[in-house]
């Protein structure tokens, strides 16, 4: 790896526009011919002392995937993974430069606390350049009821040296399908009518997809908690473990979405066993506001075809 400014960045093999299908993105072309070498860039988050749950911090990685023209994929990664906390910690980039108290600019996914490996991810609608341009910093929260304990922090863009590296070798034509989530009401404090929603498989290479989920509610949720998900064994109706972690949604975030690049073919998934449950919080994961299967269990579910994400 090699550390690079943003009038430097070397190519490097990345993805294509992602998420003419995702839920709230736009649709159309990359604007890039299929074999254009796309960039990522990475920047260190540092550990930070704080009165919280986490009191040492934790050290991470924010990641940056070039996806086309006006989008890019922003991933997490905690070095030590899951935090083993009760909680899930809400991130986002923020204005200026680290210690500066700069206000909420873009949200992201945030880290389940109680497992998934300690990442997330989240296709946001601005272009790579504009990003590692960007006068900012990442901030990763205890909670989102505790937001002034910051476990993790980094500059980014204009405030920080980035390392490139290679990235993905997409596939041709990636498909896309979208399942719906139905509300499932609980006697949790957040939603107990239960939301519906909608989680949608995006092939990215041969062996990743990326799973991006949604609660259809005008606006954020309203809860001062984040809402876990996760990919279930077997059909909803027979109840099954965790398969797969998803990255939770902020309660507070208005676009009310979430993604996570998990490591299993396209092809798995659609066909697998197995169904979402939607939790009101990390703590309270008996409450399930929305859930539905999906793969082999859902009838084929929207197929969105091949030609673009």
């Amino acid at each position: 790896m090699h550390s690079f400014r943003p009038t430097t960045l070397s190519s490097v093999l990345l993805l294509p526009l992602i998420f003419g299908l995702i839920v709230g993105c736009d649709s159309g072309g990359s604007g890039m011919e299929e074999d254009e070498a796309l960039r990522q860039v990475s920047y260190d988050l540092a550990a930070q002392n704080n009165e919280g749950a986490i009191p040492d911090g934790v050290d991470g990685t924010v990641t940056f995937r070039e996806l086309g023209e006006s989008q890019t994929l922003v991933l997490l990664e905690l070095d030590e993974g899951a935090t083993g906390t009760d909680v899930s910690h809400p991130a986002h980039i923020h204005n200026g430069a680290a210690g500066s108290g700069g206000g909420i600019e873009i949200y992201l996914s945030p880290i389940d606390g109680t497992g998934g490996g300690g990442t997330s991810a989240r296709v946001v609608d601005r272009s790579f350049d504009e990003l590692v341009d960007f006068n900012g910093y990442v901030n990763i929260h205890e909670s989102a009821a505790n937001l002034g304990n910051v476990v993790a922090q980094g500059n980014i863009g204009a405030n920080a040296d980035g390392q490139s590296d290679e990235g993905f070798n997409v596939v041709d034509n990636p498909r896309s399908r979208t399942y719906s989530l139905s509300a499932t009401p609980n006697s949790g404090n957040v939603a107990p009518n239960g939301t519906p929603g909608q989680v949608t498989f995006n092939e990215v290479t041969s062996g990743m997809t990326i799973v991006t989920w949604k609660l259809n509610v005008d606006g954020p949720t309203g809860a001062n908690v984040s809402h876990p998900a996760h990919i279930h064994n077997n059909s909803a109706s027979e109840g099954g473990n965790i398969a797969i972690y998803l990255s939770p949604v902020d309660g507070t975030d208005s676009a009310a979405r979430s993604s996570k690049l998990v490591d299993r073919s396209y092809d798995d998934l659609t066909s697998f066993d197995g169904y979402v449950n939607v939790h009101q919080s990390a703590a309270n994961l008996g409450n399930i506001v929305a859930q539905g299967d999906i793969g082999q269990n859902a009838g084929g579910g929207d197929d969105g075809g091949g030609g673009g994400y």
